[in-house]
């Protein structure tokens, strides 16, 4: 696909309300304040579908979240992971709003379940975010929905994903996480046996951004993107992108759930997000955990919007370093 061809593409914007899978439901917010914030003008010609939305549930204390959290969750993930699979059969590009992680799950399968119905081996994962999100209910010391969800797209049992990723599990051999510096222990553990790749935010700063992003779409990208045994012409499979706007340092983007000293600048992130973002086969995007109760002057919020912008291959000029 020619440069040109990137920006012609259609791009269809759908907002996830959903809060219920971490510690603070005003991630909920997070599609409205990326809207207000400039998204669509950003975007361009983008659709905007409106958003998925999920009902207020009481979060049972403890590690279990509870079986009204978990059948709300499954809802409202599944109308999602229908959403986005509509607009993968219409040939545009999703831009997944978040909204916490959690909703990576339906994102994910609904990536998955496409390929696998057109006859191609399901995309590789670029996951930019401070964590590894691939906890299950055994390890997870928080109960954190959006802390198990790459873990169930992996293929591992956790019971509030099942139904979500049927049919969409992902190669962890071709998931690639950018950023990530807060792992339990356990966690730790799981990532190691499924063979993904962690770059952390020391080895992005020893290497550079561009050789990080480079190796991140060649080992999620591989060379197998098409149907079996089709030659990729060179390009490197398909993938698709979620960023997390705590991978960034908090001094950064003070506006999420959780944060995490030491991640990324917004400089380290631009390139890695316009070198990811211009790759010729990204299938799926996804920006997600603002929040916007804790943010300082809408930052967060307008660097979300930059980097679904970069991610979706549109033109954004390039920041003052900082």
């Amino acid at each position: 696909m020619e440069q040109g061809a990137l920006h012609r593409r259609t791009i269809e914007v759908i907002g996830a309300r959903v809060g219920l899978g971490g510690r603070c439901p005003g991630t909920a917010d997070g599609p409205a304040a990326m809207r207000a914030a400039g998204l669509l003008e950003a975007l361009g010609d983008a659709r905007d579908l409106g958003d998925v939305v999920a009902r207020e549930v009481v979060r049972t204390p403890g590690r279990d979240p509870g079986a009204a959290v978990c059948a709300e969750f499954e809802r409202v993930s599944l109308d999602l992971r229908h959403a986005v699979e509509d607009t993968l059969a219409r040939g545009a590009l999703p831009c997944v709003l978040g909204g916490d992680h959690s909703i990576g799950a339906a994102t994910q399968a609904a990536v998955g379940r496409a390929a696998r119905a057109a006859g191609r081996e399901p995309p590789g994962i670029i996951w930019i975010d401070a964590h590894t999100d691939a906890n299950t209910m055994e390890t997870t010391p928080s109960g954190n929905l959006h802390g198990m969800m790459l873990a169930a797209v992996h293929g591992l049992d956790v019971p509030p994903f099942r139904r979500i990723v049927e049919g969409g599990l992902r190669d962890p051999l071709r998931t690639v996480y950018v950023g990530a510096r807060d792992i339990d222990p356990e966690e730790r553990e799981i990532v190691a046996r499924l063979g993904c790749r962690i770059y952390t935010p020391d080895e992005i700063r020893a290497r550079g951004p561009e050789a990080v992003a480079r190796e991140a779409l060649a080992i999620a990208g591989g060379r197998d993107g098409g149907r079996a045994g089709e030659d990729d012409g060179g390009q490197g499979g398909a993938v698709s992108v979620s960023f997390d706007l705590d991978s960034l340092d908090p001094s950064v983007a003070p506006g999420v759930d959780c944060h995490v000293e030491g991640g990324l600048s917004w400089t380290e992130a631009e390139t890695l997000l316009r070198l990811i973002g211009h790759h010729p086969r990204i299938v799926a995007v996804e920006v997600v955990e603002v929040n916007p109760s804790a943010d300082i002057g809408h930052r967060t919020a307008h660097l979300a919007v930059r980097a679904a912008a970069l991610l979706c291959a549109r033109h954004v000029p390039p920041s003052a370093r900082h």
